[in-house]
């Protein structure tokens, strides 16, 4: 078992740490794995950790299990192994009341040891259970939520859950909330003009390396590449901060790629970000996203110019935002705009690198 635990999960050095820790772990500690827990320990970026235990997951050493809290007193209404399960609101017993789920608020993921990897003894499961029940009858609270907690959000959003998972889907009837998510577009200046000037094919050729860079940057920090439409690109975020860094960090490359290349050659991008509320859905069976959030964003980005990176004030006031956009420009420009088709003015900013 300990030769075919390291091929599953890998070959580097932290996927050889993971399969030492369970060789040797108890049955306890293999149940509901304290996945950050032990990221934090051996100095492991959290989502690279657990990049390795959905990567666990695809290869048979972890079940994931989805657990729905309810929004009041914390206890488990359901839970699941698949997303394919989930619904967008559920019922709890101990409340007597029906509730809405969110990805980033009162779903909870956790790992266990595969059943054909170890047998965990079911008194684990049960333990954890009579915990819950014991807490809501005295308290009428379950604090499940701490500095540890895998949400919902932090699967979904990882790119890796995206390529392994595929088929891990909401039913077409069926929609989950986020409270807050930060959206991204991206568009090409001229692109129509390019196809025609440098011929489908060489112009293409350029496109798909801005797709590389755009989704390499995206990836890097903590977003996941929902889709292209077009010459454009859609991200998700969970917060506005990781949404900036990867914003101006696509920038910076994409003005030193294309900046070495014939004036007809260089592609600019406009970039636009809002940050709030949203649902996500299955569409054309894959995971989308939809919401009042998704068209600001998208209205956002019309206004911004080649080489900018254009927020909103939900985005400027978001956690670590300012420390972000001062690590990258000193160029920042606040203005008051009203955006087509949305009533109301809104505030919005404009940054660019040079």
């Amino acid at each position: 078992m300990n030769e075919t635990l390291y091929i599953k999960l890998g070959s580097t050095p932290s996927a050889e740490r993971l399969a030492a820790f369970i060789m040797a772990a108890k049955d306890e500690e293999l149940f509901h794995m304290d996945v950050y827990g032990l990221a934090d320990s051996w100095g492991i970026d959290r989502m690279s950790l657990l990049e390795i235990f959905l990567t666990g997951v695809h290869e048979g050493v972890f079940e994931l299990e989805w657990e729905y809290h309810c929004a009041l007193c914390g206890a488990v209404s359901r839970e699941s192994l698949s997303l394919r399960d989930a619904h967008e609101g559920d019922y709890c017993a101990a409340c007597m009341m029906d509730f809405n789920n969110a990805l980033d608020d009162n779903i909870e993921v956790f790992f266990t040891i595969h059943p054909g990897v170890k047998n965990i003894p079911g008194e684990f499961k049960e333990k954890y259970f009579s915990v819950i029940l014991e807490s809501v009858k005295k308290t009428k609270k379950y604090e499940w939520k701490g500095p540890r907690t895998i949400k919902g959000m932090d699967v979904v959003n990882h790119p890796l859950f995206r390529r392994l998972f595929e088929d891990e889907t909401l039913l077409p009837d069926q929609s989950l909330g986020i409270r807050t998510s930060a959206v991204l577009f991206t568009d090409i200046k001229g692109s129509t003009v390019m196809y025609e000037t440098l011929g489908d094919s060489r112009a293409f050729g350029l496109v798909r390396e801005h797709f590389r860079i755009l989704f390499d940057s995206i990836e890097k920090n903590r977003g996941v590449a929902i889709k292209t439409i077009g010459d454009a690109v859609m991200g998700v975020f969970a917060s506005g901060g990781d949404s900036l860094a990867a914003s101006f960090e696509a920038q910076k490359e994409l003005a030193a790629f294309y900046g070495r290349k014939p004036q007809e050659e260089r592609i600019e991008v406009k970039m636009g970000i809002h940050s709030g509320p949203a649902i996500m859905v299955t569409l054309n069976g894959r995971l989308d996203y939809f919401g009042t959030t998704v068209n600001m964003a998208a209205r956002i980005q019309g206004l911004a110019n080649p080489g900018e990176v254009v927020f909103s004030e939900a985005v400027y006031e978001g956690d670590k935002s300012r420390k972000t956009i001062t690590r990258y420009t000193h160029r920042l420009v606040k203005s008051q705009v009203e955006l087509k088709g949305l009533a109301g003015s809104r505030v919005i900013y404009r940054a660019s690198l040079v």
